[in-house]
């Protein structure tokens, strides 16, 4: 029987509000290759208004330190709008090669203004099943999970300046 495994994560991010992050997530994410060249390559939508349970998006990114390119097909799974809450599933691509299960859930939250600089936390959990035992955790995936988030956030503040 195939174990389920769960990794996550949570940052800070300065600089932009939870409703700025959260509507790049489900309104911009277009602009990622433009944002970040060096690692998406292309996003569209492939069905749906990019931000509705069932609209499946097509993802084709730059992964790891080795840059390999690797493709992602995804479908939204759920939205919840005031909590700032979106979940994806994983339907086509690479990353179901070593995992053959992959959703997660990402989850946006305020956070008290300091000095007039707005944040907010960002919360990812991935639930996912490896292929085998010999699939190492997929850290690799977490690491640009953060590093997309840094780049949106810091994006959104140079657009608040």
């Amino acid at each position: 029987m195939a174990q389920i495994h769960r990794l996550h994560v949570q940052e800070e991010l300065k600089n932009c509000s939870a409703d700025q992050f959260y509507g790049f997530i489900t309104n911009d994410m277009a602009k990622m290759p433009q944002l970040i060249p060096h690692m998406f390559k292309s996003f569209e939508i492939l069905s749906g208004d990019g931000k509705s349970v069932g609209t499946v998006r097509l993802s084709k990114y730059a992964i790891g330190s080795s840059r390999h390119g690797e493709i992602v097909k995804d479908k939204i799974k759920a939205v919840d709008d005031e909590n700032r809450v979106l979940s994806i599933s994983v339907i086509d691509g690479d990353v179901l090669r070593m995992y053959p299960k992959w959703e997660y859930t990402m989850t946006v939250t305020p956070m008290a203004a300091q000095g007039g600089e707005q944040s907010c936390l960002v919360k990812l959990s991935v639930e996912y099943e490896k292929r085998s035992e010999d699939v190492p955790a997929p850290n690799e995936y977490m690491k640009m999970a953060t590093f997309m988030n840094k780049a949106i956030a810091s994006h959104l503040g140079l657009a608040n300046k």
